[in-house]
Formats: structure tokens, C-alpha cells, sequence
């Protein structure tokens, strides 16, 4: 069977797709921005007591948690936008995935409620949880790395219609793109992007609080740039492996889409090497703006590559509209 005939009809949209895409963007990108600051602080949160002493880390795990609830808010609230976004140029897809992989797709509303409730617990009984505090941000960070896996994996079903076919042999909404090559190094790579911009997230904070005249230990600002250094260092060989296996009509230069997720990518990568370097020398916002130019750059890239994926069967400019 042909793929292509399982693709509903989209529906007419009320302005130019293109205005819709610059808002996908941008909205992804402030979600991307949140959310790589939610996971990677928890992150540290985790690591800090394995690598000093627990009386030592407990400032910074006491502050850290004292922001979790926060950061989540806004790392949810802004990623209603981009999934509206998304379904208003893509839904004929999207959908379609979200059906395929439906059970999974469900549970990200209880994982979700689960760690915002765990955010608190350990915010509010910091003092009283002891050890286990450990454990219990440790199960957070798992429960969101989970919902990222069930992003990648609507998203790679999605840009993979051909992968629709399976639907017929299994009906029930279990359904994970393990066949997708793809999948494994998208999601190490951004996991690694989020526990980067994590420990820059820390040293960022930390720095403002040293401008602001506290008293604050300056080992905390050299341990969120060196976290962001090796996180990101560690990263490179992963984006590399990522970019191996995209299929050829992605970086293909000779189509427009090729150009421009080429532009996109040399962007990001000269933009994280920069940061990295501003990060080696402990100047945090420099490094934290350059970090961020990276950020939009790979955002510009996804886009590149959904688009790039879809092109056999879909283009944005199929999409009608009802403005005359």
C-alpha cells in the first residue's frame, strides 16, 4: 500500500502558512530554551552530591529546588504553543502519529502531573527528605527524559508515513518507531543539549546574584560553566551521529531545504563552539548569549529537516488559504 493515500486532506488555513511558521519557530524555541533549563538544572541537581560532599551541595540542591516548580510551569506553558502550531501545518500528521502511539502519547499528561507534584514535595520537604531527595529529583528527571522519548517518537512517526502501515497489524496504540534510525541519536542529542544549557542555567544564576552584591561562592558559577562545557563537548559526537544517519534529501545542498538546514547547522555549530570557549573563561552571560543564538539555529534546523522528511508527500506550500 501506498503511504501517501493514508495522509488526510489538511484543511484550509485562515492567513499564509508563513506567518504560522514563524510563529512554530519561535514558540519552539522558547519552549526548547525552558525546557533544556528545567532538565539539565534537575540534572545537576542529581549529580552534585556524587561529586561533593553532601553539605557542601546543599545550597545549591536547596536552590535549585526552590526554582523547579517554576521553571516547569513556564516549560509547560510554553510548549502549548508550538504543539498548537504544529497541528495547524502539520495536524494531517501529527495526528496520525498521535493515534498510532496514543497510550504513550496519553500518559505524558500523568508524567507530567507526577513530576510537577514531585517539584513541590521536594521544594517544600527539602529539609526533611534527606537522602532521598536525591532519589526523588532523580525520578523526576527520568519521568520528563520519558516525555521526551514520547515527543521524539510522535515526531519521528509523524515525518515517516511510510511507518503508518504498521497501524495495520497493531491497532491498540502501543506503537514506538524503533525502526527509525534516527530516533536513538535525536533523543541522546537533545537530552545532552538540555544538561548543558542546565549548567549554564546555574552559573548564569549565580552570576547575577554575584553582581547583585550577595555573598555567594564563586565554585558554584565555575561548576555550572564546566558542566555546560563537557555536556556540550560530549554532545558534538552525538550531533555528529545524529546528523549520519538523517537521510541524504536532508543535507542534500542542492535543494533549497538542503541550503538551508546546512546554514542552520554550520550556525549552531560555530555558535556552541563560541559559547564554549566564553564558558572555558567563566564569562557566563557571553557565553549564555551565544548559547542561546545556538538554541534558535538548531530550532531553524528541525524545521529544515521535518520539512525535508515530509517533502515526498507534503509541501507548506500545498497548504490553501481562505483569505482572498
Amino acid at each position: 500500500m501506498d503511504p501517501a493515500f493514508l495522509i488526510p486532506t489538511p484543511d484550509p488555513l485562515q492567513v499564509h502558512w508563513f506567518w504560522f511558521q514563524i510563529l512554530l519557530s519561535i514558540t519552539t524555541f522558547l519552549h526548547l530554551v525552558a525546557m533544556n533549563i528545567l532538565l539539565g538544572s534537575a540534572s545537576v541537581a542529581v549529580a552534585a552530591p556524587f561529586f561533593c560532599k553532601d553539605e557542601e551541595t546543599d545550597p545549591l540542591c536547596r536552590k535549585i529546588g526552590e526554582k523547579l516548580p517554576y521553571v516547569m510551569a513556564f516549560t509547560i506553558n510554553f510548549g502549548v504553543a508550538p504543539l498548537l502550531f504544529l497541528q495547524v501545518l502539520y495536524g494531517q500528521f501529527f495526528y496520525t502519529s498521535t493515534l498510532m502511539m496514543a497510550v504513550f502519547w496519553l500518559s505524558i499528561i500523568g508524567l507530567l502531573i507526577i513530576s510537577y507534584y514531585g517539584a513541590y514535595i521536594y521544594y517544600l520537604r527539602y529539609a526533611h527528605l534527606g537522602p532521598i531527595r536525591t532519589l526523588l529529583v532523580g525520578g523526576i528527571v527520568l519521568l520528563l527524559m520519558a516525555v521526551a522519548f514520547f515527543f521524539c517518537n510522535n515526531i519521528s512517526i509523524m515525518q515517516l508515513p511510510e511507518s503508518w502501515l504498521r497501524y495495520f497489524t497493531g491497532r491498540s496504540g502501543w506503537q514506538l518507531n524503533f525502526r527509525d534510525p534516527v530516533l536513538i541519536p535525536r533523543f541522546l542529542h537533545f537530552i545532552t543539549s538540555a544538561m548543558a544549557v542546565g549548567g549554564l542555567a546555574v552559573a548564569a544564576y549565580y552570576e547575577f546574584r554575584s553582581q547583585k552584591g550577595d555573598a555567594v561562592e564563586k565554585q558554584w558559577i565555575e561548576y555550572g560553566c564546566n558542566w555546560f562545557k563537557i555536556a556540550t563537548i560530549i554532545n558534538f559526537p552525538i550531533g555528529f551521529w545524529f546528523l549520519g544517519v538523517l537521510p541524504a534529501a536532508v543535507h542534500d545542498v542542492e535543494s533549497l531545504v538542503g541550503k538551508l538546514f546546512a546554514v542552520s547547522l554550520y550556525g549552531a555549530i560555530a555558535l556552541g563552539v563560541i559559547s564554549v570557549i566564553q564558558a572555558q573563561r567563566c564569562r557566563v552571560y557571553r557565553a549564555a548569549a551565544w548559547a542561546l543564538g545556538a538554541i534558535f539555529f538548531m530550532t531553524l534546523a528541525r524545521e529544515t529537516v521535518r520539512i525535508a522528511y515530509l517533502h515526498p508527500y507534503f509541501s507548506l506550500a500545498d497548504l490553501r488559504s481562505t483569505r482572498r
